[in-house]
């Protein structure tokens, strides 16, 4: 899926959910203290909504066990649920909920789930919010590069030498459908209503996207990777790379954009801390 569902450390499993819950859009850290009735609690990770209309507010227990969850720990979820007012629980864990853990939280707030299937639950949100975003903006950065008409590289490219110029028509002709391609995983983010066929679906499992999708876009290029997030980060590499080919030739970035203030690596505002 995203990431590994089986992190080694507790520590990874707090940080591979706040990281999760960010990359939708949520407000997260791990490691909070919150103030109750009986005093200061210490939680996981504590998420928050901040583009609704009520702040929802998401409660995280990561429990990194080799065994699945009790329901004496549900219990206890339950009292910190109702002393911090938090909308929704999750108890997240390698194994999920021991059956009586389970029952308990039938009709409740809480949740209980195993990172994996955590991840499925918030995969089409971050496909749509974080992926495809990404991928786009860093194929938009090729594209100027090497899109039929552009006024800026037309004037850059009348004032490289012929040796660059030639170097200049091979990588253009050698990355045009990989740029143009690419950079359509931002139309959705540009306008929601235009139809782009199947290249944007969310995909039902990795090895078929780049099966059905990536080997059209990037024939004979070879994605060795576990999860999505390793994919993203091999496309945004090959992406990277090609700019800087381009770059090269003319000394530089030659269309001056300015990357967006105040948004950190993980996608949402890096003022979003709680502490």
């Amino acid at each position: 899926m995203i990431d590994d569902p089986y992190p080694e450390r507790w520590q990874d499993l707090q940080s591979g959910v706040r990281r999760l819950f960010r990359n939708v859009g949520l407000a997260a850290d791990v490691e909070v203290d919150l103030e109750t009735p009986r005093g200061s609690v210490n939680v996981d990770v504590l998420a928050v909504d901040r583009r609704s209309l009520d702040q929802i507010r998401y409660i995280v227990e990561c429990k990194n066990w080799n065994s699945s969850v009790p329901q004496s720990i549900v219990h206890s979820f339950t009292t910190v649920m109702h002393e911090t007012g938090a909308n929704i629980g999750f108890i997240i864990s390698k194994y999920g909920l021991q059956s009586g853990a389970e029952q308990y939280t039938q009709n409740t707030n809480i949740v209980g789930l195993t990172y994996l299937e955590l991840q499925q639950r918030y995969f089409e949100a971050w496909w749509r919010r974080y992926f495809c975003p990404r991928v786009g903006d860093a194929a938009d950065r090729v594209l100027q590069y090497t899109e039929e008409f552009n006024r800026r590289r037309d004037e850059a490219y009348a004032n490289l030498p012929d040796e660059k110029k030639k170097v200049f028509d091979r990588l253009r002709a050698q990355y045009i459908v990989h740029s143009w391609t690419l950079s359509m995983f931002n139309l959705e983010t540009v306008s929601p209503h235009l139809n782009t066929g199947s290249l944007l679906d969310v995909p039902s499992d990795l090895d078929s996207f780049k099966r059905e999708v990536l080997s059209l876009i990037s024939p004979g290029v070879e994605w060795h990777c576990s999860n999505f997030r390793g994919l993203l980060d091999l496309i945004l590499r090959f992406l990277n790379d090609v700019e800087e080919e381009f770059n090269e030739l003319f000394g530089g970035y030659i269309f001056d954009i300015e990357p967006i203030s105040g948004v950190g690596p993980d996608g949402p505002p890096v003022d979003g801390s709680f502490r």
